[in-house]
């Protein structure tokens, strides 16, 4: 029994069963862990750029998602275009009132269905929300883990990412400042504003 604990033949193969092991899972578990970044990586990036684009080609429905291309007749007002004033009812600027459901063309989802072009890669919610000040599209990414079952019961079977985008227009934004300058012209404190201020003030004795 001494000699054959003294003897160092079949130590490489012992040391070998012993490590072998726990060199194959701490090389699985990084290759997992990889997969799971990388999926994180891919439902952040599709949320990003889905909701920019949304976002960017928000003012007509007829614009291509990925290019923004528009013909002539497909203009607002145009016959094949969006209704000329659809910001007042399909834009659902009645939801900051809790008052949607009121409009005949539900543009929102119409803009909304633009993403579905990306859906085979991945599933994808899209929510536009209406701040009477701003409006804003937001995209929430969902991928399938590609891993083992047994991993998927510990961590779960998919990974999400959400993004938001701030819907600018240009022309919409010369608007709405050119309205809100007249209605500071028009009840600002040099306006129906200040007739007020100045009658109430007299009204107390005030000069």
């Amino acid at each position: 029994m001494r000699l054959f604990l003294k003897e160092d033949k079949g130590s490489f193969t012992i040391e070998t069963t012993l490590v072998f092991p726990g060199l194959l899972m701490f090389t699985l578990v990084g290759v997992f862990f990889c997969i799971i970044i990388f999926q994180m990586g891919t439902a952040g990036y599709m949320a990003h750029k889905v909701s920019g684009e949304l976002a960017y080609t928000w003012n007509s429905t007829n614009k291509d998602i990925k290019t923004g291309d528009i013909t002539v007749q497909e203009y607002t007002g145009m016959p094949s275009g969006d209704g000329l004033y659809w910001r007042i009812t399909d834009n659902d600027i009645l939801g900051f009132f809790n008052l949607s459901g009121f409009t005949g063309d539900d543009v929102v989802n119409e803009k909304k269905r633009k993403a579905d072009v990306y859906q085979n890669a991945m599933s994808l919610k899209v929510d536009y929300n209406n701040n009477l000040i701003y409006s804003e599209v937001e995209v929430e990414a969902t991928s399938s883990l590609f891993i083992p079952s047994f991993i998927k019961t510990l961590i779960g079977s998919e990974v999400q990412a959400s993004s938001s985008h701030v819907v600018t227009e240009t022309p919409e934004l010369v608007r709405t400042a050119n309205f809100a300058k007249y209605l500071w012209s028009e009840f600002g404190i040099s306006g129906a504003l200040g007739d007020a201020v100045d009658s109430i003030t007299s009204f107390f004795g005030g000069e």
